[in-house]
């Protein structure tokens, strides 16, 4: 089908070559939320009268919520939660300290056996950008508690 100069047409009688990468990139999809989101929280370990911590700690945890801001607000709670004292095998006073959220992703289905709760793009070793020139984070930890067996 064309609109009469031989330009191929669209089902919306718009010639083909009109509609653009932008126009598409434009398209919201319609995504029904999981109403679940991995959101990775940091902590700082104070020993003693330290202001610096001795150790930092990344969790993920999941949350449920409506969207990604309420989301936020349940991940601050539990993750104040998770704040504690404790005492070094030296005997010395240490605080568990909230730091914040280092990251929140939606997940694509709730939560259940097998269900991703988390992922990220690292850089294998010799490595730095993806496929597109995009910086990526340095694998860690490089070695996995876990590792595959492989054939040989």
């Amino acid at each position: 089908m064309s609109d009469g100069d031989g330009s191929p047409v669209n089902g919306r009688g718009r010639p083909e070559e009109l509609r653009s990468l932008v126009e598409l990139d434009e398209i919201d999809p319609v995504v029904d939320s999981s109403g679940w989101f991995g959101v990775q929280l940091r902590y700082a370990y104070l020993v003693g009268e330290a202001e610096a911590p001795v150790m930092v700690e990344d969790r993920v945890v999941l949350v449920d919520g409506d969207d990604e801001e309420a989301a936020l607000g349940r991940a601050i709670e539990i993750a104040e939660e998770y704040e504690d004292e404790f005492e070094t095998e030296a005997g010395e006073d240490g605080q568990i300290r909230f730091e914040g959220i280092v990251a929140i992703k939606e997940l694509d289905d709730p939560p259940a056996a097998g269900t991703e709760v988390w992922h990220e793009f690292m850089a294998p070793p010799g490595i730095e950008t993806d496929a597109d020139g995009e910086p990526l984070p340095a694998l860690r930890p490089l070695e996995m508690a876990f590792p595959r067996a492989h054939e040989e």
